[in-house]
């Protein structure tokens, strides 16, 4: 049987009732079809996973559909707490980014403007927060990244607090880094599609970012950001069951 989720901002008890967003409630009521007693998943987006079934469904062009919640858990957080700080590619292709990190368990993504970069990233717009929404009703990841305004590099570098890597060009085998780190509060920096300036890269290293790289080509900013939290998440899961 599919999976249905739907993103319901506050999940209630168990036995309890709650009404879908009118969004939610078109799509399960207008496209989904569902009728009482279907089953379904509710996410909050803050970890709270529920079991719950369609209690009523009102007519009309914008449906009212009410669910029961059948059962009701908190996710634990992962343990790499990832914040993306990216200079997004042109058009369609940052939903790509988006979706990627939704899926790889992003905490927070933070829009940067760089000295190379093409695109002037809006994360105001709504259809952005859509593709996060529709990502982690995708994934089933209950955690909704936060998403920032847009700032300069220079300004996200000054504020920035916990320790980094950046995605970077390889040139040799100096260039990738050693030890990954698989718990704790972490910085993934990827460029935009001309990369960093140079005076960015060294701004990078003066803050004591390593560099990280994977294989031994140019990556595009829609294939960096998974490629290298695709390692940081597997690398950070095997080491957790280790323990």
């Amino acid at each position: 049987m599919q999976i249905r989720r739907f993103h319901i901002p506050e999940i209630p008890a168990p036995e309890q009732c709650v009404t879908m967003p009118p969004e939610e409630a078109r799509h399960a009521g207008t496209v989904l079809r569902l009728r009482r007693g279907d089953p379904l998943v509710l996410l909050d987006g803050a970890g709270t996973l529920a079991e719950a079934v369609v209690e009523e469904v009102g007519g009309g062009r914008r449906p009212d559909i009410v669910c029961r919640v059948v059962a009701r858990q908190q996710m634990s957080e992962p343990g790499l707490r990832v914040r993306l700080y990216v200079a997004p590619p042109r058009g369609k292709t940052a939903a790509l980014v988006l979706r990627a990190a939704v899926e790889l368990g992003v905490r927070q993504i933070s829009p940067i403007l760089c000295q190379y970069g093409v695109a002037k990233p809006d994360a105001g717009k709504a259809s952005w927060r859509g593709e996060l929404v529709t990502a982690m009703k995708q994934s089933g990841n209950p955690f909704l990244p936060v998403l920032d305004a847009p700032c300069s590099f220079l300004d996200a570098l000054a504020a920035a607090v916990e320790p980094g890597l950046f995605g970077a060009v390889p040139r040799d085998a100096a260039d990738k880094v050693g030890e990954l780190p698989t718990a704790g509060d972490l910085g993934l920096w990827i460029g935009p599609e001309g990369g960093f300036s140079p005076d960015e890269e060294k701004a990078l290293y003066g803050c004591g970012f390593a560099p990280m790289t994977v294989g031994s080509w140019i990556l595009r900013v829609e294939t960096a950001v998974p490629a290298l939290l695709g390692h940081l998440v597997a690398r950070a899961e095997w080491e957790a069951g280790r323990q």
